[in-house]
């Protein structure tokens, strides 16, 4: 796995209490027709390229599943077993869409260019817009091409950081709290044409009254 899909699957995990296990996987109210992909928990709209390629929402599924799952093992075994006054909770991305001008067949592709959609439940270290950007600038060898700066899309808030990563490919990040959760847009490419051109999509943005 290379290093810029290593920076998406970035998590974090730490004791919550009175929290639901299940929580992480109750974002999926939404579908993807064509290259429509609406979320109405989200109350969002985008339009990937025309004729590109989501990941079946079965596999989706199943893929944030087993992330949580194992990330959820994981802190347990850290942290001890859940008791009355004590939960732990893991809150690792969470995938709501990701396409690409290719058949997508799993969460972890490598496929470029590509758009990937999640959420992540705000933390303490996970706040802020900016924060997902911050958290990749620590990386070493990585460029950034445009520093973090606030965009208005659709009438909502993003900032919006671009990098170069040391094997060549590109990513423009979009990141927008929603509520509870930090939204993202990861475009990623393998030149700087095709991320402009991933970049002009974020237009199609809109957004449904709540």
């Amino acid at each position: 796995m290379n290093l810029p899909s290593k920076v998406a699957s970035v998590c974090l995990f730490f004791p919550v209490f009175s929290a639901l296990a299940s929580a992480q996987l109750s974002l999926d109210s939404g579908q993807t027709t064509a290259n429509v992909f609406e979320s109405t928990y989200f109350h969002f709209r985008y339009e990937a390229p025309k004729g590109w390629f989501a990941l079946d929402d079965t596999t989706r599924l199943a893929d944030n599943k087993s992330r949580y799952e194992a990330q959820l093992a994981d802190a347990l075994k850290k942290n001890g077993p859940n008791t009355p006054a004590r939960f732990t909770e893991v809150f690792p991305p969470y995938d709501l869409l990701i396409a690409s001008p290719t058949p997508v067949t799993s969460s972890h592709t490598e496929q470029l260019p590509r758009v990937q959609v999640q959420a992540m439940n705000r933390g303490a270290t996970m706040k802020e817009a900016g924060d997902p950007a911050k958290l990749i600038s620590r990386i070493p060898k990585i460029k950034i091409l445009r520093r973090t700066q606030p965009v208005v899309l659709a009438g909502h808030k993003f900032v919006r950081t671009d990098f170069q990563f040391s094997s060549g490919s590109f990513l423009s990040k979009f990141t927008s709290v929603n509520g509870d959760y930090l939204v993202w847009f990861d475009l990623r490419a393998d030149n700087e044409k095709d991320l402009l051109d991933l970049v002009n999509t974020m237009q199609t943005l809109q957004f449904s009254d709540h």
